[in-house]
């Protein structure tokens, strides 16, 4: 059986980004997809979703302007080009960077598909990859199996066509105008439900609750964009593990929040029903409240519900639950099994700065994590604003030479200046323990 130099698991955006990038190289590869084609989470592929990054954060870009897998090449080949330039913004929505996606990695042919990853086993001089049909053999495995739903506990038993994670929310068809919605929930995904809701003729009653004191935005001003750059990235990982806990709290919001273009666009629409004079039981927000225990009722659901502040509880009866409750890294048995001999450090594995796991013992070659390092890494291995450069290291690493040269430009910051980043590292991490209370 022929040895490949690398094979990738899971064809999500991330792994697309590494197939895209390692065409020009010598290594030969492939990457293996369950589904029967790519898709991205395509319930919550709303008409009113936008792109929460630059659409430039793409396959490729950021690593290799002149490639021909770039957001810009994908407009030019199909005669958007000088439309999107003549936009009064440069964003796009999630809908046509779906397609994007989609034109990648129609292109591709590296990319299996209806290949469900079933076992990977270290052998003397590679990994064997078995999938549902065949079997593989790689010097090197790259695990991008991406995120599942996050369920709360007490919804767990009752999932079904009314009760249900938001990224399942255009396949269980739309709720009607004579059901209460319950949107649990107040992160990007939730508000756009709730925004689809409100935009829609016949508009159904909806109750939204959220363990936030607040709807907060997420912050995308330029300077906290600092920390979506290689060289903050660099520093970052260069921590040790509880200061790196600590930022992850503090700068929680530049990642996990509403746009504030869509905070506003609720706020607005809000006001307008008020002054309307839409019945006011029609619509309710209610900020730190978390959701208790869910009961059958008569084909309905009656939620409990609990304040944070005051410890004050109430019941309403709902048609439908939507779960806009986040996701998590999957983490499946094969890549518990791999993990087995990793270095962990507070229950998760040590990754080296190209992303590779550190190993107690000799490994026929590299496995490398993708959307697996949070902590590791920082919020930027959860997003996509640097998928191109991430899989750049992993290249270089996979090719022990620098095929793609880092251009990352110096931080306006300092991020990039090692004297900086040691002098700062403890004083930061107090000062972020100190204003976020304790460290979870």
């Amino acid at each position: 059986m022929d040895t490949l130099d690398v094979i990738g698991v899971g064809i999500g955006p991330f792994n697309l980004s590494l197939a895209a990038l390692i065409e020009p190289t010598p290594l030969r590869a492939l990457f293996l997809e369950k589904r029967e084609a790519f898709c991205w989470h395509p319930g919550l592929v709303l008409p009113n979703s936008r792109l929460q990054v630059s659409p430039f954060k793409d396959c490729v870009t950021l690593v290799d302007p002149t490639s021909p897998y770039s957001f810009l090449n994908y407009l030019a080949v199909n005669g958007r080009l000088y439309n999107f330039i003549n936009k009064r913004n440069a964003s796009t929505s999630r809908r046509e960077f779906t397609d994007y996606y989609q034109w990648v990695a129609r292109q591709l042919g590296t990319l299996r598909f209806h290949q469900d990853v079933l076992d990977v086993t270290a052998t003397r001089d590679a990994y064997r990859v078995s999938t549902n049909t065949t079997t593989y053999l790689a010097r090197a495995v790259v695990v991008a199996i991406g995120i599942e739903p996050k369920i709360p506990r007490c919804a767990k038993p009752l999932i079904c066509n009314t009760v249900y994670h938001a990224a399942e929310y255009l396949d269980r068809g739309l709720p009607r105008t004579d059901e209460h919605v319950l949107v649990v929930g107040g992160g990007q995904s939730g508000a756009e439900i709730v925004e689809h809701m409100l935009n829609r003729p016949d508009t159904p009653r909806i109750t939204w609750i959220t363990a936030r004191s607040n709807l907060f935005a997420m912050d995308d001003s330029s300077f906290v964009n600092e920390a979506y750059i290689p060289g903050y990235s660099r520093r970052f990982h260069a921590l040790p593990f509880q200061h790196r806990r600590a930022l992850i709290e503090r700068e929680k919001l530049t990642s996990d929040g509403i746009s504030a273009e869509l905070c506003n666009r609720l706020y607005d629409m809000l006001y307008e029903r008020d002054v309307e004079g839409a019945p006011s039981e029609s619509f309710h927000l209610f900020c730190n409240v978390t959701l208790k225990h869910i009961t059958p009722l008569n084909k309905r659901w009656r939620v409990d519900l609990t304040g944070l502040t005051r410890q004050q509880h109430r019941s309403i009866v709902v048609d439908r639950i939507v779960l806009a409750t986040g996701f998590r890294p999957r983490t499946p048995l094969f890549l518990q099994s791999l993990l087995g001999s990793a270095h962990m450090e507070n229950n998760l594995p040590v990754l080296g700065p190209d992303y590779a796991v550190s190993f107690t013992k000799p490994m026929p070659g590299q496995v490398y994590l993708q959307n697996q390092s949070r902590l590791q890494h920082g919020l930027q291995s959860a997003n996509l604003s640097l998928v191109a450069y991430r899989n750049s290291l992993i290249i270089n690493s996979l090719l022990g030479q620098p095929f793609y040269l880092d251009r990352s430009e110096h931080s306006l910051d300092g991020y990039d200046n090692p004297d900086h980043a040691e002098l700062n590292a403890g004083s930061e991490a107090a000062t972020s323990a100190e204003n976020t209370g304790a460290i979870p």
